[in-house]
Formats: C-alpha cells, structure tokens, sequence
C-alpha cells in the first residue's frame, strides 16, 4: 500500500464555511457520519486541545527551581530569574512563567495537572521535525510522517464511537483543520467564526442561497468527487443556519482578553458547547513556539519577553474560558489539554534562544481535574542529557490520551491508543 508522506499533515478530513471569502470544502472520508443518536446530553464529558504549534520551551514555561543553578548556567541570557517564577502552593521545585498567572490560579484551585517531562520514546519517527511531531502528537501514535494508511487522531477515533447530534461531535474552531478530531469513520466541522459559517452570498442573499440550494438538488452527477462535494456543500447548507441560530445569542459571563485569539476561538468553543448541538471535542490553536532568535524579544527587569507573551495570552484565554463555561453551567464537563509538538534544547543558542528540542510537558485544566504535579522532571546534569543536549522523557504523552480517555470520557485506551500506557491518576 503506498505511504502517506508528512503532506498528509494538511489533509485534515474537514468541512470549512463556503463563501464571503472563507474557504472551499476539503473531502474527507464519510460526511459527519453517525445514527446512533440525534444529539448529545447536557451532561456528556467533553475535551477541548489547545496545541501551541511549533514547540514550546517547556523549561522557560515550568521554570526547574529545584535545580536552578544549573538551569541558569545553561542559559544565562534566557533564564527567568527566580524572583520573577510565579510560586505555586505545597511546592519549591518548580515556578510558573511570569506570563501564566491565570494558570497559576487555576492551579491554586486545584483544577491544573501539570505533566512533567512529556514526550515521544526515543524511537519514534520524525523528532525534532514540526510536521512529523504533530502528526504523532495528534494521532496519539508515533509512525511519523509515514503511515500504512490515512491516518486519524486520538480524538478522532474516540469520536467514531459516540452519537451524532445536530453538528459534528467533532469541531475544529479558528480556520484550523486538525488531524486530532478526524475519525477512521467519521469527519471534523472545521469553522473560521461560527457567526459566519455557510453559504452566505454577498448580496441579495435570500434569492442567491435559494439558487445554490436548487443547484445542489438538481447536480445527479455519479462521479465520486462531485458526489462527495455535493453532499460535503449540503451539509453546510443545512448545517449553516441552525449553527448560527443557536449560537448568536450567546452572552459570555466573562471578559475574554482582547487582541488575544486563542480567547476568541476559546469563546467561540464556549458558544458550542451551551448551544447543546452535541458537540463533544474542539480543538483550537495556539500559533508562534517556534522561538529561534525572538523568544525573549522585548523582554526586560519589568517585563515580558515574546516568548512570555505567548504563554500569557494562552494561560489568560484558558482562564477566561473556563470561567465562563463554569458559569454556563458545564464547567464540570470540560476537560482542557494543552499540549505541543516538542519541547526545546537546553542551553540557549547563540542567537539568545531555543532550538528544537526533545522532551516537554503538558496541562491538563478543568473541574474534573484533580491538579497537581505528575511526572518528574527530567535531570539537567550534564549525563543525564540525551540527543545531544536535550532533557529527557520520563512520562510518554499518551499517558495523558490514556488517562484522559479513561478518566473523563469513559473509553478503553488501549483500543484508541493501540497500546496500554499509565494511567497518571488526575481524572
């Protein structure tokens, strides 16, 4: 069977908005797909991922305070200075980035797991390239960029189990197609801002959405793409209005950050998930990780570096989202798992910042959680390095698929994960 290369990362098996500049629909495998039942529960469990693309420097974001001499040696320009960590309750080993405060919070009351060490194992394909990472860390395997077959996400293949309600379960917010939620069975909704998904004319609307709606009736063609097109255009068609109607009247409870668009997907996700459409993961995105030479531009005694920025405008739209599905009333069915492709080397470059590195870690945030400190953080010393220089894994990240599965939604992981991993015990 022939392979599929690290291209396949943008194949996303999605369905995006038509018209008013939003993009064409990509075919997928089946349509959103699914009888079991008409919609979902307001009590069913549901995840949201937030994937910081391009590897975030774990050490800069959970600052290594029980071993921060040698912390500090490795990066004299980049380091955070000890006074400016934020403090979390019952330990000194570890401090928070000066930028994660809304974190900090939620950590202090206990609904944060903070994963130590994540990772892929040593033999995995594709370490230290972006495209071959995120595809192991969205399929929750480790084949890299070459796989037997189409390959699918770790929420995907959860998503093939559960019922269809009046959307997909599976929804992909902010323009961003992710392998994640794509199933072996089913497709993700991919949508750029729920209030303008569909067919929406530029003028004369009722009388051009009346035309499309005739053309999309009267197309027989057999021909398998243009049938898989027609019947792709015809969800969102029928999908558009309803999303739209359930969704526009939404009132946040909170005061999302502004200039800040990880907090205006995440409040789109919070208008999905009241609308009660049956929608049971999203997945948003978290973008610049990749910090060669910026990670500490702009960055001061007083105040944040890029880097820093990045973290805070994700920590304070987490924040701000869990608020509000809380005072929504479905705070205790949301889970959030942040997570990125890799971690970043540990000494400085020469360019005052990081390059791709190995090990990492991950979060895992909401009224299920039961938070705390999992995993050990990877020894600094000089023979405990590997790959030339960089920490090492000591918690593989499909612990956090398989506890995550188990804990909050009740699945078997060895079955999605092909494979048992640890469970870590925070749901």
């Amino acid at each position: 069977m022939k392979s599929i290369t690290r291209r396949a990362f943008l194949r996303t098996s999605a369905i995006t908005a038509i018209g008013a500049g939003l993009g064409s629909p990509l075919l997928g495998r089946t349509a959103f797909g699914g009888t079991r039942s008409l919609r979902g529960t307001a009590t069913d469990p549901i995840v949201v991922l937030v994937n910081m693309f391009g590897g975030n420097d774990f050490l800069n974001t959970v600052v290594p305070l029980g071993q921060f001499d040698r912390y500090r040696a490795m990066r004299p320009m980049l380091h955070i200075p000890r006074e400016r960590t934020l403090s979390l309750p019952g330990t000194t080993d570890i401090g928070f980035n000066p930028g994660m405060t809304a974190l900090r919070d939620i950590y202090a009351d206990g609904r944060l797991a903070v994963v130590l060490g994540t990772g892929m194992p040593m033999n995995s394909q594709g370490l230290f390239d972006h495209e071959a990472s995120q595809l192991n860390l969205q399929a929750g395997h480790t084949s890299g960029s070459a796989f037997e077959s189409a390959p699918s996400g770790w929420i995907g293949r959860w998503l093939d189990t559960v019922g269809a309600g009046i959307a997909p379960p599976g929804v992909n917010v902010g323009g961003y197609s992710t392998l994640a939620l794509a199933g072996e069975e089913r497709d993700a909704l991919t949508v750029f801002d729920v209030s303008n998904f569909g067919v929406m004319p530029y003028f004369d609307t009722e009388a051009r959405l009346a035309s499309y709606k005739r053309i999309q009736a009267e197309s027989t063609s057999l021909i398998e793409p243009a049938k898989r097109g027609r019947e792709m255009r015809q969800l969102v068609v029928d999908l558009g209005d309803t999303l739209r109607e359930r969704t526009e009247a939404y009132v946040p409870a909170v005061d999302y950050p502004e200039d800040n668009n990880v907090a205006y997907t995440l409040r789109q996700c919070a208008q999905l998930i009241d609308a009660d459409l049956g929608v049971r993961a999203l997945a948003v995105a978290a973008d610049g990780y990749d910090t060669h030479a910026s990670q500490n531009d702009g960055a001061s005694n007083s105040s944040l570096g890029y880097h820093d920025y990045l973290l805070m405008q994700v920590s304070n739209a987490i924040g701000a989202f869990l608020a509000d599905v809380a005072a929504h009333g479905h705070g205790n069915r949301v889970v959030v798992v942040v997570a990125s492709e890799f971690g970043r080397r540990c000494f400085e470059n020469t360019d005052v910042g990081t390059d791709h590195g190995y090990a990492g870690g991950m979060f895992v945030a909401g009224e299920p959680v039961q938070g705390g400190i999992y995993g050990e953080y990877p020894s600094l010393a000089d023979n405990d390095l590997v790959l030339d220089g960089n920490i090492d894994v000591t918690t593989d990240f499909r612990s956090v698929y398989s506890t995550v599965l188990a804990g909050h939604l009740g699945a078997d992981p060895g079955d999605i994960l092909n494979g048992n991993f640890p469970s870590l015990g925070f749901l």
